[in-house]
């Protein structure tokens, strides 16, 4: 019996370091070409190793994502793979993820300053990313309600049918988060944005 136990043990230890030897080699392989400046090699090793649910693999995506180190930069990309290795309490997963944020907010806002300004003289450019920007905002800076009269003033001025139809797909999007409420509200809101503008008799 004991017997039985002592090999049934080493198998199965047998098997978790069969398991484990090749994600370590692959994460020391990611890590090598993180230093010799080959990031893309880099994040598909760690890609490969995270989409497994390896934390430390998770974190080193974040932190490639919010650098653009390799790809192109992409803050909520960074957050997603933070917030994944924080789940697994990865060591300053956390505290990155909380940095991130305050990054995210501080941009937007520094986006939104730029492009307000645009929309409220009828850019339709302008217009599109300021609803861009408020329905992928953080804390304050979310406001999906806005995001659609923004969105909607955008669509009635582009001419590009291309552009055109990307808006309508995000319209598609931004709408399946608002209730029927909601549309109703950002429509007044838009109809209120006209009449502001009419001249004065």
């Amino acid at each position: 019996m004991t017997n039985l136990i002592t090999s049934s043990i080493s198998t199965i230890c047998l098997f978790m370091l069969a398991f484990c030897m090749p994600a370590q080699a692959s994460l020391e392989s990611a890590r090598a070409a993180y230093l010799k400046g080959n990031y893309l090699l880099a994040h598909d090793e760690w890609l490969r190793q995270a989409t497994l649910g390896n934390a430390e693999a998770q974190f080193n995506l974040g932190f490639l994502f919010e650098n653009g180190q390799g790809i192109t930069r992409d803050l909520f990309a960074a957050e997603r793979w933070y917030e994944l290795a924080a789940r697994q309490n990865y060591p300053t997963a956390s505290d990155m993820l909380v940095a991130l944020h305050r990054k995210i907010r501080k941009e937007n806002k520094e986006k939104l300053f730029y492009w307000l300004p645009k929309a409220e003289s009828g850019d339709s450019v302008g217009q599109l990313a300021v609803s861009k920007i408020l329905a992928a905002g953080k804390d304050t800076l979310k406001d999906d309600v806005e995001a659609m009269k923004w969105l909607l003033l955008a669509l009635e001025d582009t001419k590009n049918g291309t552009t055109y139809k990307r808006m309508l797909r995000f319209k598609e999007q931004l709408q399946a988060r608002l209730s029927g409420l909601q549309m109703q509200d950002a429509s007044n809101r838009v109809t209120a944005w006209k009449d502001l503008r009419k001249p004065i008799d």
